[in-house]
C-alpha cells in the first residue's frame, strides 16, 4: 500500500477517472515540457494499491495530426461493449490549436485512434476557437443521448471572463452536434475539466479554474446555483474528477509540488496523487467530504494507541489517562509534545468544550520552525508556525462546529504532503517542506478540549 501514489519517474497531472467491473481506472496525464502530455494509466481493486500500465494514448507522430503535440484531459464511457475515449488533441499549428478526438479500446489497455479526429470543433456561432478542451461524456437518460461538456469560452460575453461548458450531443457516439453552452457565468477564463453526475434528485456540475469547484441545479435546463463553500478542498487539490463505483461519487486529485521544495515556491503543474474524497450530498444542496471507508479500515488494521502519558505538556493544563488527554486552556494556550514518526497516519475524536474556541496540531517543530493546523469555529487552516507570532494562513477551508460536538479528525503527514478530514465534513490538503522532521503536538486555545482514541499508524516515506 502506498499514500499519494505517483507512478515511476514521473509526476501525476490531471486524473481521468473510470469504474468497471470492480476496477478503479486512473488515466492521467504525467507533468510533460511544453504541453506534450501522453495518458498514462494505473488500476486497482481497492483504492489502495496502485499497478501501473502501459500508456493509453500517446501523441501522433504525424506533425499535422490533431493530438501532434499532445493528448490532454478527457473521459472514458463505455457502450455495446466497447470502451469509448474522448480526450484533447493538441497541435499549435492548426487552426484549431485545442480540438475533441476519440480512440476505442476492448479492453481499457489497447486503444484505437479514430481517422475521422478531430471529431469535434469549436462551433464558432457560440465559441472562442482557442480555448477547447477537456471533454466529459455521459449518457443522459432523461434526453436519451450521449452529452459532451467541452471548457470553453463565450463569444456572447462581453466579459473578459468568458469561461463557460459548452454542450455537444450525439446518439451514437459517432456524430456529434455542438450546441449553445449548457452554463456560462462569467465567473473565470476557462471552465476546466468539467464532469457530471446526478446524486439524490441534484444534478452537480464540477469544474476547475485554480481550484476545483461545484455547482447544483434540481434540473439540467435549470439554474445551477452555488453552495458555500462551493469548493471541496484548497487548491492543493487541482482539476479533480469524478467516478461512481456503485455506490459512491468519489473525487479524485493531485497535489502539485512547490517550486524548488520551498514553502514559498510556486505551486507547479503535476505532483502525487491526493487521497480520494467520498462526496456526501446534503439537503441543501452541498456535498461534504470524507475519507473513503478503505483508508479508514487500513487505519484501524495498522495502527496502535498513541501513548499519551509518555507525552510532554509544555503549557497550560492537561489531564491524561490512556488514549484520552484534556486541555484546559481557558486563560490561553495548551501545549502536549508527543512522539510520532515522521510520516504518520493519525486518527482521534475531539470534543471541544463548551466554550472552547480553537483547538489543533502542531506538525514537524524545530528550532523554532514548523506548522500549526488549526481548526476553529469558523475554519481549518495550514499556517507556517514561528515563536515570535502567526502568519497568514498558507492554505484554509470554511467549517462551523458546536461546544460538545464529537468530532471525527483523520490526519495524514507523509513526506510534504499534509491532509486533514475533519468531521466527515471537510478536507484540507498542503505541502510542507521546512523543517523535513519535528516534534507533534496536540494543542487548545482558550477553552476545554478532548482529544481520545487517538491512534497512529506510520507510513512508507514518500517516493
Amino acid at each position: 500500500m502506498m499514500l499519494h501514489f505517483r507512478p515511476q519517474g514521473r509526476w501525476i497531472g490531471d486524473l481521468i477517472p473510470f469504474f468497471w467491473r470492480g476496477e478503479y481506472h486512473l488515466f492521467y496525464l504525467p507533468r510533460a515540457p511544453e504541453g506534450r502530455h501522453c495518458w498514462g494509466h494505473i488500476v486497482s481493486l481497492n483504492l489502495l494499491d496502485w499497478e501501473e500500465l502501459p500508456d493509453a494514448i500517446e501523441p501522433s507522430n504525424d506533425p499535422n495530426a490533431p493530438d501532434a503535440v499532445g493528448c490532454w484531459t478527457g473521459s472514458v464511457i463505455e457502450h455495446e461493449g466497447t470502451f469509448h475515449c474522448f480526450y484533447t488533441g493538441f497541435n499549435p499549428r492548426n487552426p484549431y490549436p485545442q480540438t475533441i478526438c476519440h480512440a476505442t479500446s476492448d479492453d481499457l489497455i489497447h486503444w484505437r485512434k479514430d481517422p475521422a479526429n478531430p471529431v469535434v470543433v469549436p462551433d464558432e456561432r457560440w465559441y472562442e476557437p482557442q480555448d477547447w478542451r477537456d471533454p466529459f461524456v455521459f449518457f443522459n437518460s432523461e434526453a436519451g443521448e450521449f452529452w459532451m461538456l467541452i471548457c470553453a469560452r463565450d463569444k456572447g460575453v462581453a466579459f473578459e471572463r468568458r469561461g463557460c461548458v459548452a454542450l455537444a450531443t450525439s446518439r451514437d457516439l459517432q456524430i456529434w452536434q455542438v450546441q449553445e453552452p449548457l452554463w456560462s457565468g462569467s465567473i473565470c477564463w476557462a471552465a476546466e475539466c468539467p464532469d457530471m453526475f446526478r446524486l439524490k434528485n441534484r444534478w452537480f456540475l464540477v469544474y476547475s479554474h485554480g481550484i476545483t469547484r461545484y455547482r447544483w441545479s434540481e434540473k439540467l435546463d435549470g439554474i445551477w446555483f452555488a453552495s458555500f463553500p462551493d469548493t471541496f478542498d484548497t487548491e492543493f487539490v487541482a482539476a479533480a474528477k469524478t467516478l461512481f463505483d456503485g455506490k459512491r461519487q468519489i473525487l479524485f486529485g493531485w497535489i502539485g509540488t512547490l517550486e524548488g521544495e520551498s514553502d514559498f515556491g510556486h505551486r507547479q503543474w503535476g505532483g502525487n496523487m491526493a487521497l480520494p474524497r467520498e462526496l456526501v450530498p446534503q439537503p441543501d444542496g452541498r456535498l461534504f467530504v470524507k475519507l473513503p471507508e478503505e483508508f479508514v479500515k487500513w487505519h484501524l488494521e495498522n495502527s496502535s494507541p498513541l501513548q499519551l502519558k509518555d507525552c510532554e505538556p509544555l503549557c497550560g493544563t492537561w489531564t491524561v489517562e490512556g488514549t484520552t488527554a484534556v486541555a484546559d486552556s481557558f486563560s490561553g494556550v495548551s501545549v502536549l509534545r508527543c512522539g510520532v514518526p515522521d510520516d504518520f497516519f493519525l486518527s482521534a475524536t475531539v470534543e471541544p468544550q463548551g466554550e472552547a474556541v480553537e483547538f489543533g496540531f502542531l506538525l514537524r517543530m524545530q528550532d523554532g520552525k514548523g506548522h500549526k493546523l488549526i481548526v476553529d469555529k469558523s475554519k481549518i487552516a495550514l499556517m507556517r508556525w514561528a515563536s515570535w507570532g502567526d502568519v497568514e494562513p498558507k492554505v484554509s477551508r470554511p467549517i462551523s462546529w458546536s461546544g460538545n460536538e464529537h468530532l471525527k479528525v483523520h490526519l495524514i503527514v507523509h513526506g510534504s504532503i499534509v491532509e486533514i478530514f475533519v468531521g466527515d465534513t471537510v478536507s484540507l490538503a498542503c505541502r510542507i517542506y521546512d523543517p523535513p522532521a519535528g516534534w507533534f503536538g496536540l494543542y487548545a486555545v482558550n477553552g476545554k478540549v478532548r482529544f481520545h482514541d487517538v491512534t497512529v499508524a506510520p507510513l512508507q516515506p514518500l517516493s
